[in-house]
């Protein structure tokens, strides 16, 4: 049986991604550009991102991220390294992303107090207005679509003769829980409790998977702190990874041109990014 190698992408808004396409021909030519849009048919994403769902697998491309932005996501970079260190090897990027969520509650898995296991993102009909309204929203509900998802792309695969088999866990998220010093201080364990959730709920899928987690930026509250969090975690086990965005230089007050938004990675960063976190899958796939 055929392996299909397995990338997840997940965490809150910038592994959504906010890089907007308006802004790429400052940093790109238009034959890569258009390439981008197009998409690669070798490189295909299953993902729910922010409020869009593509429902199945579809070429990685601009626009895996928001209904109402024509923008991209770190999935993008991913698909470009993968495909000139691999040409026509085929990928299948996962990915499950909520803009404002936390690791704290939005993303805790079964084997922390206060699970919820029926909480999922149809509990409102506009999940994330809800969110960003304020309204109180059920925990768990990220957690579980990430499962949701993942089992929903284990079935096509299979379905598709091929064997499944998680590579790399691609972590973007740490943003909303760097505003208060008790999620802070709380993040590692329940991102170790996350993760030991997903290689449970996926026998043996994990066994070969190197998880890479990327760094959050300087705008926010505790920075420092809560990416000195994510090192040390990195550093305990080798199939560990921490992408350091601010020594990369990955900058976040450029773009859109005229009114930047300070939160999110400008557009060729967003692809930066996604090369980043190629750079460590090769290596973990060339061990």
């Amino acid at each position: 049986m055929k392996e299909a190698k397995i990338i997840i992408l997940a965490g809150q808004s910038n592994a959504v991604g906010v890089g907007h396409v308006a802004c790429l021909p400052k940093h790109f030519d238009d034959k890569t550009i258009e390439k981008w849009k197009k998409g690669y048919d070798k490189i295909q994403i299953n993902y729910f991102s922010h409020d869009k769902k593509s429902d199945g697998f579809v070429n990685t491309s601009t626009g895996c991220t928001e209904v109402s932005k024509d923008t991209i996501g770190p999935e993008l970079g991913i698909a470009d390294a993968l495909d000139k260190k691999y040409p026509g090897e085929e990928f299948f990027i996962v990915k499950c992303a909520f803009g404002g969520t936390s690791l704290y509650r939005d993303w805790l898995p079964p084997e922390c107090d206060g699970y919820d296991e029926g909480a999922f993102a149809d509990q409102y009909e506009h999940m994330i207005r809800s969110l960003e309204a304020g309204m109180p929203i059920r925990a768990s509900w990220c957690y579980n679509e990430l499962v949701k998802i993942l089992k929903e792309s284990v079935i096509e695969l299979e379905k598709r003769g091929c064997k499944p088999d998680v590579k790399a866990f691609c972590w973007m998220q740490g943003e909303a829980d760097s505003c208060l010093p008790e999620h802070t201080a709380q993040y590692t364990r329940l991102y170790g409790r996350m993760l030991d959730g997903l290689c449970k709920a996926f026998p043996g899928m994990f066994d070969d998977c190197v998880y890479i987690d990327a760094g959050i930026s300087t705008v926010w509250p505790l920075y420092k702190e809560l990416n000195e969090e994510k090192k040390k975690f990195a550093d305990e086990k080798e199939n560990r990874v921490y992408l350091d965005t601010i020594a990369a230089g990955l900058t976040t007050e450029n773009e859109p041109f005229g009114e930047p938004d300070t939160y999110h990675y400008d557009s060729d960063c967003v692809i930066k990014l996604g090369h980043m976190y190629a750079d460590a899958v090769i290596k973990g796939l060339e061990k």
